[in-house]
């Protein structure tokens, strides 16, 4: 599946996301998203291949903008607590998994282990577990607090981890939603 990041949207098979920021393609698929003819303003990719160079030294500056190398990453160095930022996740998570009504899993309890290993590896592959990490803080925080938030929505709630840590209602194990349905890799 190619996804194609230009100007607010994100078009995805099934659907848009719009998001704020540069235009991003994979190097790979830049040049078939200028041939359809879109604009090459504001656009940056992961890497700069020969054939980016080549079309780079081509195009004048008063017709088109070149394409940039720099696709901005997430700075996950927000201003969380040092013990949030050194939190094991798996010994978190576990500790969650064993508190989390332990009885009534007990039939499925290698599945829901299983589970997490699995969505654990892909928030990893992803490079999200600082996301995760600051999502438990946030969640801690909310609860010591006493604030209310909703019980889940959207595609999120196809997260087990996200169920474990407090942020919706919804056991995507016992619905078995797959999670492919809110992270893709």
């Amino acid at each position: 599946m190619t996804t194609i990041v230009h100007s607010n949207s994100t078009q995805l098979r099934d659907r848009i996301l719009w998001f704020d920021g540069d235009s991003t393609l994979a190097s790979d698929n830049v040049m078939q998203f200028v041939q359809l003819g879109n604009s090459t303003e504001g656009l940056c990719v992961d890497n700069i291949t020969d054939e980016i160079k080549q079309f780079n030294k081509l195009v004048s500056s008063k017709e088109q903008i070149k394409i940039k190398e720099g696709v901005r990453t997430f700075d996950l160095n927000w201003n969380i607590p040092q013990e949030y930022k050194d939190l094991d996740l798996v010994d978190y998570l576990v500790d969650k998994l064993y508190a989390s009504d332990i009885d009534k899993y007990t039939v499925d309890f290698d599945n829901r282990a299983q589970r997490v290993s699995t969505e654990l590896a892909l928030y990893k592959k992803l490079n999200l577990e600082n996301v995760l990490r600051t999502i438990i803080y946030i969640i801690n925080t909310l609860e010591s607090r006493k604030v209310v938030w909703g019980v889940g929505r959207g595609s999120s709630v196809s997260s087990y981890l996200l169920y474990l840590i407090g942020v919706h209602d919804v056991d995507s194990v016992a619905y078995d939603l797959d999670i492919t349905d809110f992270l893709r890799t």
